[in-house]
């Protein structure tokens, strides 16, 4: 296991010479970083500055042709206490002078710089990002990087020089590697910015942890996975790692009954966490998504209506979030339930709903609403629940299964109101 760090390269500073005219050096201002309690004096490189603090095993720098690797170079060089080739450090800086946002990015030769950054360091070349397809030819280079690491890695990222594109891009593709890499075990250990703007106003450069905007990221995803799909999971677990386990638990276990259809499990665990809800949680990002649990509980909670009602209802919010399978199993059982209640039968006795649903299918039936209805939905959860293969069942195509669920569950939702089998 390594602990890496990602850095873009730009091409250094204007800076005001002794004549007060702007200047233009391939070099960064040296700075006085200041990182948690620590001064680092007149540094050049955030990169080296992190890479000292946190005792990383490698950089890898990403940056254009006009970057300034040549002080990479020279910078590393002294730093590592490695002589310098003044020719390779001279032909470099003369070769990145003449190239432009047209130059191929196999124009630098770059392996001394790689050399004595050491391993697992590397050098990658970007473009500009001037249009879409640079852009995300740059994506594509920095998935490319992360794929890279190995397995356990701890990664840490700069993201205060070059491009703002850049960093920009950087940022965005390891939250959107972070999950497909989730077997690899990668830890982002924090994401780091200095400050340069206001270090004349504080007298040194602060290097700040902006961690917290990869961590708003998740509580996006968890707040996602919640609203559209009733999976809590995220929510759950970004809350157990901020110390409040109550919540945390109950959030899962409202998810797990979601999730495996047990009815008066999700009666009973919404009910619960509608209790755990009315106190004060001392979390930000929680506090802007409490408003979806609330409306997410409330669909669920123990009520006055009836158990077909509710079955129902459950029935047409597995659809609502595409979860036709679930929804399918759900709205043939509301089915059963309501019959039972009409008929004035224990909703909860085998006997009585295999009794209705032989009743639904005996001819004389065939004239009511919730019969044709029901031998339609039961048709699907069959092949949905048995995960059948045979081709002779007559079974709608799941496209049509997909596009008429909402279809059967408005008709059976007017045949619930009437309090009989039919409109």
């Amino acid at each position: 296991m390594a602990k890496i760090l990602i850095s873009p390269l730009g091409v250094g500073g204007r800076f005001k010479s002794a004549d007060g005219s702007d200047t233009s050096e391939r070099e960064y201002k040296n700075a006085d970083y200041k990182i948690s309690d620590k001064i680092y004096p007149g540094s050049r490189f955030v990169a080296s500055v992190l890479c000292e603090h946190f005792q990383l095993d490698g950089i890898i720098f990403i940056g254009t042709v006009k970057s300034m690797w040549e002080e990479v170079y020279r910078f590393f060089c002294e730093k590592n206490h490695v002589d310098i080739d003044e020719n390779y450090w001279f032909n470099l800086a003369q070769q990145i002078d003449k190239l432009n946002y047209n130059s191929s990015l196999d124009s630098l030769d770059l392996s001394k710089v790689r050399d004595v950054l050491g391993d697992p360091s590397q050098c990658i070349l970007t473009k500009y990002g001037l249009d879409e397809i640079e852009l995300w030819e740059n994506f594509d280079k920095i998935i490319h990087v992360i794929k890279s690491l190995r397995n356990g890695d701890e990664l840490y990222l700069d993201i205060t020089h070059s491009f703002r594109s850049l960093s920009l891009f950087q940022f965005l593709a390891i939250t959107f590697i972070n999950d497909l890499l989730s077997e690899k075990e990668i830890k982002i250990s924090g994401v780091y910015y200095g400050m340069l703007d206001v270090s004349t106003e504080l007298g040194y450069t602060p290097i700040v942890d902006l961690k917290s905007l990869f961590d708003i990221t998740s509580w996006i995803k968890g707040a996602y996975s919640l609203k559209n799909y009733g999976n809590g999971e995220l929510i759950a677990e970004l809350l157990k790692l901020q110390g409040e386990e109550d919540l945390s638990n109950r959030i899962y276990q409202v998810s797990q009954a979601v999730n495996i259809n047990y009815v008066n499990a999700i009666k009973q665990c919404s009910s619960e966490l509608n209790s755990s809800l009315s106190k004060i949680i001392q979390n930000k990002p929680f506090n802007h998504i409490k408003n979806i649990l609330h409306d997410f509980v409330a669909k669920f909670t123990r009520g006055s209506k009836s158990e077909a009602d509710f079955q129902l209802e459950l029935a047409g919010w597995y659809f609502d979030n595409h979860r036709y399978a679930t929804g399918y199993i759900t709205l043939a059982e509301a089915i059963i339930t309501y019959a039972c209640e009409i008929k004035g039968k224990d909703i909860r006795a085998i006997q009585y709903r295999q009794d209705m649903k032989k009743l639904l299918h005996k001819p004389e039936s065939r004239h009511y609403k919730l019969a044709e209805i029901y031998k339609k939905v039961d048709k699907i959860r069959n092949s949905v629940a048995h995960a059948l293969l045979e081709a002779d069942r007559r079974t709608e195509r799941y496209q049509d299964a997909i596009t008429n669920a909402k279809e059967y569950h408005l008709l059976t939702q007017k045949i619930f109101a009437t309090k009989t089998f039919d409109i």
